[in-house]
């Protein structure tokens, strides 16, 4: 290898290397900023359901409080009144029993006056019988028994209201009108402090919520930035692997084969000056023969990239061209591609078998013609630069059919069955739906087979890997069946009350979330060896509706109860098996 293809491979692959490392690093911050993004959003929201809450607090107090105050009102009149009342009631109490002295005083003297008369009908009837003396005191005497009789009727009724008088409970009345007047007082001087504290927390969320704003429109900024350096990056490392490294690239299908493709090397010059032809005596065309005779990929591991040179590569392909070198044929439309599959007989520039979850690199050697070598006065043949890292990696599978079973308060959804020995982690998470309801936040691109999202805040797999344990269920496998020789699983997970969302917040009651499921591979396992998946963010939302003793709920009595509960247990059992029924037909 002559010393200018050596400084022209150094210098090419020291530039692939540092846009890869650009890249590398441009796409960290861009993870980075997506992560702040994340976390700007959920601090807004955050601040606006608490801004939200403590308007519906405040509402509510105030309603109180102005109704406290007409309460007030009235209870001021009320207490005037009770005073009034205590006072005439007291009156009337001594005014009836005067009353009622003077009467029975009356009614004794009417009765004394009535037997006097009648002791004169009887002297009368012994010495005046039958005269006008007689007749006259006759009448008198009839007169003034019916007159002691009203007297004694009229004394009976005066005790009587004297009686009833004395028996209101004006003085009860009173003081049980102050003692609710300074309750009420108490009652309307808390709701007025509370009333005032949570004017000032209304005041100081909307400043939380102003500030939360601000800084989730940076995060956006930064983000846009981070994308917009990435785009300009990939750009650069597509054009600049275009042009000094034959556009070659490798790609991992999932865990079982990367997918190599790259541009046919060519001579600077693929012709003879005509004046050279001339001199040459070719009359017969200048046209040069192709200098590539054979193309080569081999697989590097990224962590043996160092000792890869120009003599050690020719060495190595002298010795183990069949084993470790697949060659690559042009197909019908020119194009070079090729396969390289995982467990069929494909090694590695070491000898070794490829390994999941190691990262490759992937390379070009170009055998040229033996005339061309011989016209150019160089025996080397073409080594290109590496590619990009690649790696083999188990995809996890991904959640269908995601439902809330309201029954149950279980996220149900349907997978088929992993292919390594053991089951995947499915954490299963509650976005908030349509929040906040007005949009305006940036949000993560959907795949181009996908719905509308009710999703309005930014969120994607990467983000889903970073939500804490504490806001996220992990699902069971309920029933498993074969399904076209696939074992295809029913998970579900259970929905606590105190259960949280992707943000740490408590569940809204009546408030619509999306579930969505992050299948991660199981602790104990080589997580390097596995792709995560997360499933579609197109999902419905659901409502969640708290469990009633959640709720608080009164309960019936004892028999009542039991009956009632047996038969709800019933009517669920049967609701359950009809839907698993169903789920059971599908996969069929």
């Amino acid at each position: 290898m002559n010393s200018y293809q050596e400084n022209l491979q150094e210098v090419v692959g020291t530039s692939l290397d540092a846009l890869y490392a650009q890249q590398q690093k441009l796409a960290s911050q861009r993870r980075g900023a997506q992560y702040s993004l994340y976390y700007a959003q959920g601090a807004q929201l955050t601040a606006f359901d608490n801004l939200e809450s403590t308007s519906e607090q405040l509402e509510a107090v105030r309603l109180s409080n102005q109704q406290g105050v007409k309460n007030d009102n009235l209870m001021n009149n009320l207490v005037e009144s009770t005073h009034l009342i205590q006072s005439n009631v007291a009156t009337t109490v001594s005014n009836s029993a005067t009353a009622a002295t003077n009467v029975q005083t009356a009614a004794t003297a009417v009765a004394k006056l009535a037997g006097d008369i009648g002791s004169a009908l009887n002297i009368a009837a012994a010495a005046c019988y039958g005269t006008d003396i007689y007749k006259k005191t006759l009448e008198a005497n009839a007169f003034i028994r019916e007159t002691a009789n009203q007297a004694e009727y009229a004394s009976q009724k005066a005790m009587e209201a004297s009686s009833s008088s004395s028996e209101v409970i004006a003085k009860e009345l009173e003081s049980s009108a102050t003692r609710s007047k300074s309750e009420l007082e108490k009652l309307l001087a808390a709701a007025q402090t509370q009333f005032k504290s949570l004017s000032s927390a209304r005041v100081a969320d909307q400043e939380a919520l102003f500030t939360a704003s601000q800084t989730e429109k940076k995060a956006e900024g930064a983000l846009e930035d981070a994308q917009s350096a990435e785009s300009a990056i990939d750009g650069t490392v597509q054009d600049s692997n275009d042009t000094l490294n034959f556009n070659l690239t490798a790609v991992a299908q999932g865990d079982q084969q990367i997918t190599v493709s790259f541009q046919p090397f060519t001579s600077a010059f693929t012709q003879l000056p005509e004046q050279c032809a001339t001199q040459l005596g070719k009359t017969d065309g200048s046209t040069l023969r192709d200098p590539a005779q054979h193309y080569f990929v081999f697989v590097v591991s990224a962590d043996k990239k160092s000792s890869i040179k120009q003599d050690q590569v020719e060495s190595t392909f002298a010795e183990y061209q069949k084993d470790r070198f697949t060659e690559v044929t042009p197909d019908d439309q020119g194009h070079y591609q090729t396969t390289l599959k995982y467990g069929d007989s494909c090694l590695d520039f070491s000898g070794k078998p490829l390994q999941l979850g190691r990262d490759y690199l992937v390379y070009m050697y170009v055998v040229l013609d033996l005339t061309y070598q011989k016209y150019i006065g160089s025996y080397s043949n073409v080594l290109s630069s590496a590619s990009p890292a690649v790696t083999l990696l188990t995809k996890l599978p991904v959640a269908q059919k995601i439902s809330f079973d309201d029954d149950s308060r279980q996220i149900l959804f349907m997978v088929t069955g992993s292919k390594g020995k053991y089951e995947p982690e499915f954490r299963v998470m509650l976005l908030p739906a349509y929040q906040p309801s007005t949009g305006g936040l940036m949000v993560a691109p959907l795949p181009p087979e996908a719905g509308c999202s009710a999703l309005n805040f930014y969120f994607n797999q990467s983000i889903a890997m970073q939500v804490s344990s504490a806001n996220y269920q992990l699902a069971h496998i309920e029933s498993s069946k074969v399904k076209s020789g696939k074992r295809v699983h029913r998970m579900a997970a259970a929905v606590p009350d105190d259960m949280t969302d992707n943000f740490g917040n408590p569940l809204i009651a009546g408030a619509s979330y999306i579930p969505v499921v992050l299948t991660t591979p199981a602790s104990g396992v080589d997580q390097g060896c596995y792709a995560s998946s997360l499933s579609a963010l197109d999902t419905d939302p659901v409502i969640i509706i708290p469990s009633e003793d959640h709720l608080g709920q009164l309960q019936p009595s004892a028999s009542t109860a039991q009956v009632t509960d047996k038969d709800d247990s019933e009517e669920k059992k049967t609701r359950r098996s009809a839907k698993k029924n169903e789920a059971d037909d599908e996969q069929e």
